[in-house]
């Protein structure tokens, strides 16, 4: 038997109204229990024949439905009940269930004496073992004192000072005033809040202690107000302290926030860590105080280096004590640096005089912030512009394991030995180009600081990366720019080319230079622009005043697109006229239209001449092509032949390619494309943007589509497009409905039925009952009404699934569709089912195998039942 759709049995229950509820749920039990299960929605009528029936298994199922919208109503009633057995049930699991929780603790006091709570499957017992938030935070208010203490304990640090008071009340209402008391040990407790419980522990009405204070909320520290007794609690402290402060910080085995520590005794804190470390939580939660000692702060470090808390103090050992010469801890140390000198607790010249090694400090300094661009520029303009200190200090700095004040003392000193030399192990740009690291990031970040006359100066001695790595992660200025173009030429500009995010700014800036070292590394490493690629393989210029010849193309450019099987790369070569390039086209991508070929063998000819035309006709080898077949089509040979042995003959080809390129033209390639597969449809659209241009010619396409109408799979890829006319949107829409539907063959000649048609000739798929993607097409284009649906679709079980569906929605433009079929509907079941139990329960019988229409299976119900 076929299984029913939720929705459907729903909307059937529903539709038998109330009269009938009680015997069809008796008839349709496994039908009922279903519906009680699921989702979908239930009207009142049917949840109080449930209850009042007492039917535990339809009770159960109800009780394990998941707490929708829909549904929430049902499930509060039921835990408004009290039932022991259906309160985990109702408590436990996924989704949005807080406010079902907090009725079931409510309900739980109507029925408090029931042993059954208690129980190993009780719902005490879960929540005593629960430990996660979503189902503790309701329980703060729960009528079992342990479940609410055990709350406190796990999450009760992540509520405000109320919502803690509220859980004491209920602990008080439930447990009495020993429970209450028991509570003011708990760590998670607020002070104000602890202090309170205390308060109102000694006080002789404990309660109204409790419910007359208030609570305020101040930079997250509780403050609560309320009277205060005629006899305070005596040495009632604001923090835990001696043997209950060691015990509760020995539980903390992670950081805990608003941990009380205002009046700790730090004594007998460092005294029980020496005595025993504390665990890892205990310590970073101490360490968050301002108030906390150093040993404490540099065990917390050594525990967690990078879960030190931002509040901690920042004593000088956890500098001076760690090895920052492991690469791991360079991190660590880049970290305590920014914080301790934006907040003056590490002064920069002590930093550099003290700790080491050098190169790890200079690296880990944050150059961004004043005192350090201050103290590094006093030490290096110590240096000058000898380049020879210069290269000292980069030469030192890899193995130099003393301080930074140390290491630029040494590079002064060994100035003498470095006289003379170049840049040590020199480097080529890279490209991509990465960030510095290392001594060159230390160098350039240094050099960066120099005066400017000292950067001029020592411009000449750097190599050709570290000129690439400033260009492209510093801003240097105008002058020193232009000193790096007088040593080594415009090409050097070419390293700014390396990267995929280069701004459009900086490219169009870089093209005016003319220069084809700076225009190959454009055209491999910068994201261009289809104009700009064609501009570069074509060789024109920016500059017009640079001349008329076109660019050289570099050997490196013609080995990248050699080795690249990218379109987009390739196809600017199209109109560049360059014979190798040509053959480099031809021989990694295939051109697909007639204008495309034509326009490559045009512009070769204007710029190199006929012979370089006829020798690429002629050309046998193609690289990267294995066939022997000439990659133009033979269509293609006759055309260019005949023009080579024209007088005119250019001028014959440019207006064949004028043809090719029509309105006319590229319109019949489109036809003749979608005379294939439908991502052949998809393929020829982009091909013919590639090697033609994005627009489409859209007055002779219509014009094509009234004396022929178009095939289906090219309407449906037009309609995808932003500038398609409004006159052939409808029939690009009914093209898509006929597409889409699973069964209808796609034909590309013969009759093309309509939504109706294909809605009366083939069943609708039934796994997916009301979730019906083509009618929700065809419904959407209005080529069909839910009339339609009603009275011919088939089978009947999926026909009413997606009315049901569909009614549950409830679209706003469909409004009268909806009131005209339920109209329908009502007047179908009530001429053939009436209100007869017999006869809905069996058409719900005859449902999941009956392949009619709904109208056919209530005539049938009729008959079997007369």
């Amino acid at each position: 038997m076929a299984p029913f759709d939720e929705s459907l049995l729903s909307a059937t229950f529903r539709l038998a109204g109330p009269a009938l509820a009680p015997d069809l749920m008796a008839r349709l039990r496994e039908e009922a229990m279903a519906l009680m299960a699921g989702r979908e929605p239930l009207p009142d009528y049917l949840v109080d024949t449930a209850l009042a029936t007492g039917d535990a298994e339809l009770i159960w199922a109800l009780a394990g439905c998941p707490p929708t919208a829909e549904r929430l109503p049902a499930l509060l009633r039921l835990a408004a009940l009290g039932y022991t057995a259906l309160g985990p049930r109702l408590y436990r699991g996924y989704g949005d269930r807080q406010e079902l929780r907090a009725a079931v603790l409510e309900g739980a006091e109507r029925n408090l004496d029931d042993p059954d709570w208690h129980e190993p499957d009780g719902l005490v017992e879960f929540l005593l073992n629960a430990d996660g938030v979503e189902e503790l935070l309701p329980a703060l208010r729960a009528p079992f004192p342990a479940v609410v203490r055990h709350a406190l304990k796990t999450v009760g640090h992540k509520v405000d000072a109320s919502e803690q008071l509220a859980a004491c009340r209920a602990v008080l209402a439930h447990g009495g005033v020993a429970e209450l008391a028991g509570l003011a040990g708990l760590y998670t407790l607020r002070p104000a809040v602890a202090e309170l419980v205390r308060r109102a522990a000694a006080a002789p009405d404990p309660a109204a202690v409790l419910e007359s204070a208030s609570v305020t909320e101040d930079d997250g520290t509780a403050a609560v107000d309320g009277p205060t007794p005629s006899e305070p609690a005596p040495g009632a402290p604001a923090a835990p302290s001696g043997t209950e402060l060691v015990q509760q910080l020995r539980e903390l085995t992670w950081t805990r926030e608003g941990f009380p520590l205002d009046g700790v005794d730090w004594d007998l804190v460092l005294a029980e860590h020496r005595r025993e470390p504390l665990p890892d939580g205990a310590l970073l939660t101490l360490a968050a105080h301002r108030g906390c000692p150093d040993e404490i702060v540099l065990a917390a470090y050594r525990k967690s280096p990078r879960h030190l808390p931002a509040t901690s103090p920042l004593p000088w050992q956890l500098l001076a004590e760690p090895d920052w010469s492991d690469s791991y801890s360079r991190f660590d140390l880049s970290r305590l640096l920014r914080r301790g000198i934006r907040e003056g607790a590490y002064p920069v010249e002590r930093v550099l005089r003290e700790i080491r090694p050098a190169r790890v400090v200079l690296g880990s300094l944050p150059y961004e912030e004043t005192p350090v661009r201050e103290e590094l520029s006093g030490l290096v303009a110590g240096l000058g512009a000898d380049w020879a200190a210069w290269r000292a200090l980069y030469s030192l700095m890899p193995r130099f394991t003393g301080t930074g004040t140390e290491l630029f003392a040494a590079a002064r000193e060994q100035t003498a030995k470095h006289r003379g030399k170049t840049w040590p192990r020199p480097l080529t740009p890279e490209y991509p180009v990465s960030e510095p690291d290392g001594a060159r990031a230390v160098f350039l970040r240094l050099y960066d600081l120099a005066a400017e006359d000292v950067r001029l100066a020592l411009a000449e001695h750097l190599d050709l990366r570290s000129i690439q790595h400033l260009l492209v992660h510093y801003q240097p200025s105008a002058a020193l720019r232009d000193r790096f173009v007088a040593l080594h030429g415009v090409s050097v500009l070419a390293g700014i080319a390396s990267s995929w995010e280069l701004p459009e700014q900086t490219i169009a800036e870089l093209l005016l230079h003319d220069d084809p070292e700076i225009n190959a590394k454009l055209y491999i490493h910068t994201p261009l622009s289809a104009e700009q690629r064609r501009q570069i393989l074509a060789g024109r210029r920016s500059r017009p005043a640079g001349g008329e010849a076109p660019l050289p193309l570099t050997e490196e450019l013609f080995a990248e697109l050699r080795n690249s099987g990218r379109r987009h790369w390739l196809l600017p070569a199209l109109e560049a006229g360059n014979p190798r390039l040509a053959r480099i086209l031809l021989g990694k991508i295939k051109l697909h239209t007639p204008a495309g070929q034509l326009l490559l063998l045009v512009r070769l000819w204007e710029r190199h001449g006929a012979q370089e035309v006829r020798a690429l006709l002629d050309e046998t080898e193609f690289p990267e092509r294995r066939s022997k077949k000439h990659p133009l089509p033979a269509a293609t040979h006759k055309i260019v032949r005949s023009a080579l042995e024209a007088a005119d003959g250019l001028a014959e080809l440019r207006e064949r390619l004028a043809r090719a390129r029509s309105p006319e033209s590229r319109a019949e390639y489109l036809r003749t494309a979608a005379a294939g597969r439908r991502d052949q449809v998809t393929a020829a659209l982009e091909r013919l943007s590639e090697e033609t241009g994005p627009d489409l010619p859209w007055k002779e396409l219509t014009a094509e589509h009234h004396r022929d109408p178009l095939p289906d799979a090219l309407l449906v890829e037009l309609a995808k497009r932003d500038d398609l006319p409004e006159e052939l949107r409808p029939d690009c829409q009914v093209a898509e409905v006929r597409l889409e539907h699973r069964e209808h063959p796609h034909r590309l000649t013969g009759p093309r039925p309509t939504a109706l048609d294909l809605l009366r000739q083939y069943q609708l798929p039934a796994y997916v009952y009301g979730h019906q993607e083509w009618l929700n097409l065809a419904m959407s284009y209005g080529q069909l009404t839910l009339s339609d649906i009603l009275r011919e679709a088939r089978p009947a079980r999926v026909a009413a699934a997606y009315l049901a569906h569909r009614d549950q929605e409830a679209r706003e433009e469909e409004a009268e569709q909806l009131r005209r079929v339920r109209r329908e509907i009502v007047d179908l079941v009530a001429t053939h089912l009436g209100e007869d139990p017999e006869a809905w329960t069996v058409a719900m019988r005859l449902m999941p195998e009956f392949t009619g229409t709904l109208p056919e299976l209530l005539a049938t119900t009729a008959a079997v039942i007369s």
